[in-house]
């Protein structure tokens, strides 16, 4: 009677081993945020009026992504989700670029006037709050921390090269006010910067 009970177990194991094997696994999903923010793009370069357009859009992207950490989360959590990564992301470009050719690379200007609204920055503004509503669904800071390095690769396809990071952080700070830390406002658990 005890062997009869051990093999009713051990059947049970191997069939649910079995099934377990059988059934096809599903792979990890992708953090949707690449792709928002490279379809929104995609879209601004087919309403801007110019390649300044497609600069301001992306621009003005960044600087509402700062603004609402700024506001959300207070300066130095701006300064390490946004400033911090754009330097990092110019500067590893840069690198790239001088390992390729072995010439300092030249900084692609920045166009002297830039218009941070219309048809081609409204798509990347709304790619910039979809991204913040994912955000609150995605695990830890992903959303977030994902939307600057694309949004500079964005910039920088417009731009055809890599922006000089003193003058482009300046544009991106203009009538911020960072003078103190802001406390971080308290809101429902899902809708809190993690």
């Amino acid at each position: 009677m005890t062997k009869g009970h051990r093999f009713v177990k051990e059947d049970r194991a191997m069939t649910t081993q079995t099934e377990t094997q059988t059934q096809p696994q599903t792979p990890p999903a992708q953090n949707p945020i690449p792709t928002l923010v490279r379809n929104a793009f995609n879209a601004a370069g087919q309403r801007a009026a110019g390649r300044s357009d497609q600069v301001a859009a992306a621009i003005a992207a960044l600087r509402k992504l700062r603004r609402v950490l700024l506001d959300q989360a207070g300066t130095n959590i701006a300064l390490q989700v946004v400033d911090g990564p754009v330097s990092g992301f110019i500067m590893e470009r840069n690198m790239r670029a001088f390992a390729a050719t072995e010439e300092a690379p030249v900084a692609a200007p920045l166009p002297p006037a830039l218009t941070l609204a219309g048809p081609a920055a409204a798509l990347m503004l709304d790619a910039v709050d979809n991204g913040l509503i994912l955000h609150r669904f995605l695990p830890g800071n992903t959303a977030i921390l994902l939307m600057v390095p694309e949004l500079m690769g964005c910039l920088c396809d417009a731009l055809g090269g890599t922006p000089e990071a003193g003058r482009l952080l300046d544009i991106l700070r203009k009538g911020m006010d960072e003078d103190e830390p802001r406390l971080a406002i308290e809101g429902p658990v899902s809708q809190r910067l993690h």
